[in-house]
């Protein structure tokens, strides 16, 4: 793989700087997270950060191997991000009166 990018002695670097403070300010999250949806959300920013942090890495050392495991983590990570949204799901009050007003519609209806 060549590919030669303008500025790329310090624009690679510079983006990889901002993952890492990316990763910090979101391990912040994980860690201090008022609720479990804030972890979640937390967690998949995290595969998000290593997805393009594996672009990145794949650009620096010119591995093109490495964008083929960015886009397995991206896949997986849109998983999760399902799994979680399913594990969550009808613990949110607006949830609750979503179905609440749902079962009404029904009953006037019938």
């Amino acid at each position: 793989m060549n590919v030669v990018l303008a500025g790329q002695a310090w624009v690679l670097p510079l983006a990889g700087g901002m993952l890492v403070l990316s990763t910090v300010l979101v391990m912040w999250r994980l860690l201090v997270g008022p609720s479990r949806p804030d972890r979640a959300v937390a967690i998949d920013a995290l595969t998000m950060i290593g997805v393009a942090g594996g672009a990145v890495l794949a650009l620096m050392r010119e591995q093109q191997v490495l964008l083929d495991v960015a886009i397995i983590l991206a896949i997986v990570s849109f998983l999760g991000s399902v799994a979680f949204a399913l594990l969550f799901l009808g613990s949110h009050r607006s949830d609750d009166s979503q179905a609440r007003l749902e079962q009404r519609n029904r009953e006037d209806s019938e």
